[in-house]
């Protein structure tokens, strides 16, 4: 790989990670409240620690992505705003399709339902997502959270439909992160292996 890519794929798997690490918390903070889970003694807290180690790393791996980025030759900008632009155009689609769902999922009288279709959404969106950045993974989370909310759909109504996606959800996202972590963490140590030699 270019090390210049590598170099800027470690900053965007640190800034992926932690996006997906303050949605994971909220979509598992969702789901707890739901459920009455979320105690001020135990489940809180340990929820927060969570969160907060994960937010440290990726800003650890942020860091190191610059620290490596100053090393090499920097992408061409056309490069650079073109993926921005592509993402921007995503998140926009993803926004748009959420409102789309709460108006449905408030004229159904049915926020149970809304609540899945925000999850579908937020799934799909990691598909084009995938490609942009050139990140299998995004697209195996990204279906791997849809056929959550499909088949909690299919199984659950009312409130336990709500926990059961908001869970899943948060608990994807918060692999994602783990694994985007995990892939920066290699990209780096193969760059380093690289300047050795």
């Amino acid at each position: 790989m270019n090390p210049s890519l590598a170099a800027e794929a470690v900053v965007g798997a640190g800034r992926g990670a932690l996006i997906e690490a303050i949605f994971g918390a909220a979509w598992l903070g969702w789901g707890l409240g739901v459920a009455g889970a979320f105690d001020k003694h135990s489940v809180g807290p340990a929820l927060g620690l969570l969160e907060l180690f994960l937010l440290a790393c990726s800003i650890h791996v942020i860091r190191k992505g610059r620290r490596l980025r100053k090393r090499f030759p920097p992408l061409p900008a056309s490069l650079r705003k073109t993926m921005l632009k592509s993402y921007l155009l995503v998140v926009f689609w993803e926004a748009l399709a959420i409102f789309c769902a709460w108006i449905l999922s408030t004229l159904l009288h049915r926020p149970d339902l809304g609540a899945d279709w925000y999850a579908m959404v937020v799934g799909a969106h990691f598909l084009p997502l995938a490609r942009i950045f050139r990140s299998p993974h995004l697209g195996v989370i990204g279906i791997l959270i849809v056929s959550w909310c499909v088949l909690c759909w299919t199984l659950f109504r009312s409130s336990d439909l709500v926990i059961s996606v908001t869970l899943g959800t948060g608990t994807l996202l918060w692999g994602a992160a783990l694994s985007a972590l995990y892939n920066a963490r290699k990209i780096a140590h193969s760059i380093d292996q690289v300047q050795e030699f």
